[in-house]
Parts: structure tokens; sequence; C-alpha cells
């Protein structure tokens, strides 16, 4: 069974194709990379699987399901998502950036609190220094983790990655891929 299926889908701004007749398998427990140049389709990509952007045409599965069969909250509960650009909500402490998707999940304050410093001692963050901190006091590299974490927290059945690492020093990118 492919967790994630994509058949003959193309994209297309304005006429023009910036993803044209993709298809392919994700498998569970599998690792799977998209890699091209710049411009070549894979944010794109990324984002109608996601359901940020509806394909053109073609057909997205999720767990032999089309994308458009599911409430767009569950299947975002289900897809963990990092942007290339660090979005961090600005107002919230690391903590509550981390908990959005659990407490919206309904999880237990306790449970979300274990997570969360299971998380950042994970990525070297000392939860009693970093938890309460706001994204504005953290380095780039910083908020790229928490940025990561977040997608993680909930522990989500899949989860997609732009260029996740790039603002990451060597350390923390081999942790987080040993996490993964």
């Amino acid at each position: 069974m492919a967790l994630i299926s994509l058949e003959h889908v193309t994209k297309e701004y304005d006429g023009k194709p910036v993803v044209n007749d993709l298809s392919l398998k994700v498998g569970q427990g599998e690792l799977f990379v998209l890699v091209g140049t710049s411009g070549s389709g894979k944010t794109t990509t990324l984002k109608m699987i996601n359901r940020l952007v509806d394909p053109t045409s073609g057909v997205i599965e999720f767990a032999d399901k089309p994308l458009t069969s599911y409430k767009m909250r569950d299947l975002r509960w289900d897809l963990g998502y990092v942007l290339q650009q660090i979005a961090l909500f600005p107002t919230m402490t690391v903590a509550q950036n981390i908990a959005v998707i659990p407490e919206m999940k309904g999880w237990s304050r306790q449970k979300i609190r274990a997570a969360t410093d299971e998380l950042l001692t994970t990525v070297d963050l000392p939860p009693a220094e970093y938890r309460n901190r706001m994204p504005s006091e953290l380095s780039g590299g910083q908020q790229q983790r928490i940025g990561i974490l977040r997608a993680l927290a909930s522990r989500p059945k899949v989860v997609l990655m732009d260029e996740p690492f790039s603002a990451l020093d060597p350390i923390s990118r081999t942790q987080l891929q040993d996490m993964l």
C-alpha cells in the first residue's frame, strides 16, 4: 500500500506547467526525496500533497483515499510540514509554537509539556531555558529547529519537509536527521 500516491499530477500557473504529469508512490516508513533545480516544482509538489494548492489535473491520494475526501483539518494533523522559510508564530513562546497541533488534537497539558520537553532536549535546547522564549530571542538555526519540532510534536503519519535543514549547522543537522 502506498501511503502517498500521485497519478499524472499537473499544476499550472497562467497556463504554464510548474509540475507536469508527475506520478509517484511513497510507501509506509519510506524516506522519499525530491531533487531538482530551483523552480523545478519541488515546493509546489509538497504544497499539493498538503492541500495548500490544488493540482490542475491528476489525483493525489493519502492512505489510498483521494486528498479531497479528507477534512482539511484531519489531513493536516496527519501531515507534518516544515517550510523552507521559518514560520514560527511570533507572539507565541517556543513551547506554545511546538504545542499548536497537540493542543488542537486535545492532548492534556501534561502530555504536551512532556512531549515539548522531550523534543527540546533531543535538539540540545534545555527546556527550562528555551520553553518560554519568544522566536525573536532565538537564532535562525534555533528557530528552524523549533519549526521542525512543531511538525514532529503530534507524531504525524507523514512529515513533509522543504529544505528543513538549510539554516542549521552540521551538528544540529545531524541531530535532527538522526531524530527523524
